[in-house]
């Protein structure tokens, strides 16, 4: 089976998203998106040294490209997006599958009913799901698979979580997003009704507004180029999102040996435990590829969360982190979803 890829090179979640994919599957060819002409980001070409590899310089692949790129494979793998409307049915012309691991907020399927379908949808997380089989399921598989996290990046900043108490909690604001996706607001909330003693280190892309007179807090406003460097010396991390899907941060901090503290919302309710999570309510809507619902959640109950976290015995905070690594692992883990993505495309012949 002779697969290709579809990869980005830059320091985003989609960039890591396709780095860590071709890690772990190790396709005959990849196609590198330089993204520059749409985000001006850095480019990473050094990431796929030693593949065989074409790179389309303005983000979008021509027809040309795409024919070139398809020749002797089987399949295709993408996330999100294929990066030009003709690239599935060129590909159903020459007999190549197509698989795209999609982004819900984006599909755009879900506006455009007459887009090709690829031949299998694979949902990164469980959210909206079941709606996806109800628009979708007649017309294309879909599965769940989400994507890799790489243990061994991670090992240092699991060695540092995991060796004592730091007494540091980690919030990852990120880059600006909708209707503040990440809950930094209900973090800065949450502070009001804690009364712990802890350095709570929230680190964003973008600068931040509203930042309170708390001598707990510290604001980090910074590009980190390894992102594992992210997660080491810290005790948790806080997450309480607004709205749910592929949470990257999440699975990078299970895997670094830190419990993660969310809202009760899927899918973050069918990976971590009850006692992780936090009550939310609906607070709104806004319009992506469909209507995506906006949730906050309760900044005293998260404040009661973190002040007994915190309180806790070294020995019992341990046990907490380690369990936060074993669901890491037993969900992200190269190592368990390789098997799993090959048995998929074995099935595409």
């Amino acid at each position: 089976m002779n697969l290709g890829m579809i990869v980005r090179c830059d320091n985003t979640g989609l960039g890591n998203q396709t780095r860590e994919l071709v890690k772990m599957l190790n396709p005959k060819k990849v196609l590198i998106i330089d993204s520059t002409s749409f985000n001006k980001n850095k480019q990473n070409l050094e990431w796929y040294e030693g593949y065989d590899q074409a790179v389309t310089r303005f983000g979008f692949p021509k027809r040309g490209e795409i024919i070139s790129f398809l020749r002797d494979l089987d399949v295709v793998l993408s996330c999100e997006t294929f990066y030009s409307s003709m690239f599935i049915d060129i590909a159903r012309d020459i007999g190549v599958k197509t698989v795209l691991q999609y982004n819900y907020e984006f599909l755009v399927n879900i506006e455009r009913k007459d887009e090709s379908l690829p031949d299998v949808l694979v949902a990164p997380s469980l959210w909206k799901f079941e709606e996806m089989q109800t628009m979708f399921g007649d017309k294309a598989r879909l599965i769940h698979l989400p994507p890799p996290t790489e243990i061994k990046l991670f090992d240092k900043a699991r060695k540092e979580n995991l060796s004592r108490i730091h007494n540091r909690i980690l919030h990852v604001a990120g880059k600006k997003a909708a209707r503040d996706r990440n809950g930094t607001d209900t973090v800065l909330e949450m502070l009001r009704y804690s009364k712990e003693d802890y350095n709570l280190v929230i680190t964003s892309q973008t600068e931040l507004e509203g930042k309170p007179r708390d001598p707990r807090v510290s604001f980090r406003h910074q590009n980190i180029k390894d992102r594992e460097d992210l997660y080491s010396g810290y005790d948790a991390m806080l997450l309480p999102r607004r709205y749910a899907g592929l949470c990257l941060p999440m699975n990078e901090a299970l895997i670094s040996g830190l419990p993660v503290f969310m809202t009760d919302l899927s899918p973050n309710n069918q990976v971590l435990p009850k006692e992780w999570l936090v009550d939310a309510q609906k607070i709104g809507e806004f319009r992506a590829k469909s209507i995506i619902d906006v949730y906050s959640g309760d900044p005293k109950q998260l404040a009661r969360l973190v002040d007994n976290y915190i309180s806790m015995r070294k020995k019992d905070q341990i046990e907490i982190k380690q369990q936060a690594l074993d669901i890491g692992i037993e969900s992200f883990s190269p190592e368990i979803l390789k098997d799993k993505y090959l048995e998929l495309f074995d099935s595409l012949k």
